[in-house]
């Protein structure tokens, strides 16, 4: 009944609404949450026409150095892209799509999910409740790379951060952006912590993050550009399947700094 009453609020309320001024970073995962397949490619590409209708689509890079400046977007909404876990359709479908559009996404990775043996998959799909997807090889992520996608670390292993001790957390940051800055020749400076909410990311974990990355992403507190009084830029969790009248409304509420 709760999630029949939330549904029927956002579609009515969402039908007259629109994103607002300001740079808008969503945050998602996939396409759909089911095998990808070619109706995929035809729903990512029918998500970013609707998004290019009210807002300019923009680069990761421009959305974090504007935000970053303080400057106040107050005629125009902009929209960056980020995408967590590491998904193999973030190579084959969300990638070429955003191309299409003339923008890039900041891809976040746990190093150990790519080219994963199954068990280790199935572990791992299993702590994020996805069950049928597949990771990305490293020949997918360098490609992307190479192409002016922006590659963040998401830990290593995608656990919650508020359940390890510091050690831990130092080896999950650490090991990860070893491994990504090895095989892509580059300095690692995006981060987004898993799960994105604020329980699962303590000051303990901040400060030691702060050691090891230039930007740092929540999954929340969107109404707002940071979070941490300045030390976390926030993004807002929106999936591509999710009803237009939904993601207008997410998209709706006037940003400040």
């Amino acid at each position: 009944m709760r999630s029949f009453l939330r549904n029927t609020y956002l579609g009515l309320f969402g039908s007259f609404r629109k994103p607002s001024p300001g740079i808008h970073i969503i945050n998602s995962h996939f396409v759909t949450p089911d095998i990808s397949s070619d109706d995929n490619v035809k729903m990512m590409d029918d998500y970013l026409s609707f998004l290019s209708k009210y807002c300019k689509l923009i680069t990761i890079q421009e959305a974090t150095r504007v935000i970053l400046s303080g400057k106040i977007v107050q005629n125009e909404c902009q929209i960056a892209f980020t995408f967590d876990d590491g998904f193999e359709e973030c190579h084959t479908v969300i990638a070429p799509t955003l191309e299409k559009y003339g923008c890039n996404a900041a891809f976040f990775i746990n190093s150990n999910y790519i080219e994963s043996d199954k068990s280790y998959q199935d572990i791992f799909n299993r702590r994020i409740n996805t069950y049928t997807k597949k990771p990305m090889t490293w020949d997918q992520v360098i490609d992307l790379h190479n192409r002016g996608h922006v590659i963040g670390s998401h830990t290593l292993d995608h656990m919650n951060l508020a359940e390890l001790n510091d050690l831990e957390i130092e080896n999950q940051l650490i090991s990860n952006k070893n491994i990504l800055e090895n095989k892509l020749n580059y300095q690692c400076d995006y981060f987004a912590w898993t799960y994105g909410q604020f329980q699962h990311f303590p000051d303990r974990a901040l400060k030691i993050t702060q050691k090891y990355h230039k930007y740092i992403f929540s999954g929340t507190n969107y109404r707002n550009y940071f979070s941490y009084g300045g030390s976390v830029i926030n993004r807002r969790h929106i999936e591509s399947f999710w009803p237009k009248s939904h993601i207008r409304f997410f998209l709706s509420p006037k940003k400040s700094y």
